[in-house]
């Protein structure tokens, strides 16, 4: 049962986000701002947070699942209604034994009304859905940089001047493909559901233009990055594992029409991720 409830909250992705947001707030960490227990607190419900969104969606989406051959086996909405319940509880009480001030706990308590809006309505609505679940995941990522006092300034793209606010965008491009990607491998399911997803309402060919378009717009991203920043061997080694892994990304989507290319291509995409933050703490 553990480990169908770790597959149920998707523990793989959440590893990815911990370890990409504490790669940033190492690097935000300074003698004017220190690691703090309520920097962990912070954390924790945040990622309760993000674990309850999957349980949310597990829910509704348990249908689909089914004939995506995606459901948990044993795992009923029961299971999930419950687990998404005490997750939710848990996730605030964790930040009233906390010292943060309260902006913190509404802001998990607006993430927490977007995640069940997502999983009610908007993960079935073209575009939007992959626009909310892509801005959520970079409000995770920008959370080390608020707790610095800043809202968000970015002057330029040097990544050694605004590292943080740079892989926070990148990172929301990362997103948005990979969640475009996930429509067009669940469109049978989304189809007998009734979904309007983008590949559903616009086609997959035409769903394949536009993850090459938002690969084009990252790799432009990271070339401007580059005529910005310092070239140092570590942030060549970014830039290069970075816009070679979006290049094979490209190549293999034009070539991608099976539900296990599309898979793939998905994985490619959880490697990017996790290149990206295994290349934060190289950096340290």
């Amino acid at each position: 049962m553990v480990k169908k409830y770790f597959k149920a909250i998707r523990i793989k992705n959440l590893a990815l986000l911990s370890l990409i947001f504490w790669g940033l707030m190492l690097h935000n960490y300074s003698e004017d701002f220190s690691f703090k227990v309520d920097h962990l607190l912070l954390f924790i419900s945040i990622i309760i947070t993000t674990a309850s969104g999957y349980l949310i969606n597990n829910y509704y989406d348990l249908n689909s699942d089914k004939i995506n051959n995606k459901n948990i086996e044993d795992l009923s909405k029961t299971f999930y209604r419950n687990c998404y319940l005490l997750h939710l509880f848990t996730s605030l009480l964790v930040l009233f034994i906390s010292d943060l001030s309260p902006s913190w706990l509404n802001l998990v308590i607006i993430t927490h009304i977007l995640v069940y809006l997502y999983s009610l309505k908007l993960q079935h609505l073209p575009i939007i859905g992959n626009l909310v679940v892509a801005f959520l995941s970079s409000i995770v990522l920008v959370i080390p940089y608020w707790l610095t006092g800043k809202f968000w300034e970015l002057e330029n793209f040097n990544i050694s001047e605004n590292l943080n606010q740079i892989f926070v965008i990148f990172c929301f491009l990362i997103s948005i493909k990979r969640e475009i990607v996930k429509d067009i491998e669940d469109i049978q399911g989304d189809l007998k559901t009734g979904s309007y997803t983008l590949p559903i309402v616009t086609g997959q060919k035409f769903s394949k233009l536009i993850l090459g378009l938002l690969v084009l717009i990252s790799i432009g991203f990271l070339i401007i990055c580059v005529l910005e920043s310092i070239l140092s061997i570590q942030n060549i080694f970014f830039f290069l594992t970075m816009i070679s892994l979006l290049l094979t990304f490209l190549y293999k989507t034009y070539q991608s029409f099976e539900k296990s290319d599309f898979k793939t291509l998905s994985n490619l995409l959880k490697i990017n991720f996790l290149a990206a933050g295994i290349w934060l703490y190289i950096l340290l």
